[in-house]
């Protein structure tokens, strides 16, 4: 089932999660700036609730260990099941892949973007960048077109047919990814 672009005008209340890798390389700190500074502004256009934190890839199995409990594993899952629900997918960008450890065993470690942005409209997830159409994955929404649409008050990916977006703050989700 290919995603269908439907027109969703945000009409309700719109919270706008903005997650920023925090072992990024220094050569995305500036666009992620202006990523921030605009999502900032939606909170006078839309009157969004904006919110910014920084995240980590992390193995799923230590972090159950933690007394704070499983935060990343958990919003990754929640954005997957929102991707598979409405024909997207999330790959490359929370590749699960296996790590090894000194010990020589491997785990399971979830790979987090430099940048994310999840959209809420009255508490339902209504879109997750980046994303890619599940049956044409070079169809991509970046976190800069889900802003444009976010500006222009809609919630929901793929709204429009325009072809993916090379605009130079969209490297910012890719860049320094081996770091």
């Amino acid at each position: 089932m290919t995603a269908q672009p439907t027109e969703s005008t945000a009409t309700g209340t719109i919270r706008v999660e903005l997650f920023l890798r925090n072992h990024g390389s220094a050569a995305v700190v500036d666009p992620l700036r202006r990523v921030v500074a605009r999502a900032r502004r939606l909170e006078d256009e839309i009157g969004a609730t904006v919110r910014v934190e920084t995240w980590a890839s992390v193995r799923p199995a230590i972090e159950e260990l933690s007394d704070s409990g499983t935060s990343t594993s958990l919003t990754v899952d929640a954005f997957r099941s929102w991707a598979e629900r409405e024909g997207y997918t999330l790959r490359p960008s929370f590749e699960r892949h296996e790590t090894p450890s000194m010990l020589g065993q491997c785990a399971v470690e979830i790979r987090v973007p430099n940048v994310c942005v999840a959209v809420y409209e009255d508490g339902d997830l209504q879109c997750v960048a980046p994303c890619a159409d599940r049956e044409n994955e070079k169809r991509t929404y970046t976190v800069e077109r889900c802003l444009d649409a976010l500006e222009a008050g809609v919630t929901e990916p793929f709204v429009d047919d325009d072809p993916q977006s090379t605009d130079d703050e969209d490297a910012v989700e890719r860049r320094g990814d081996t770091e």
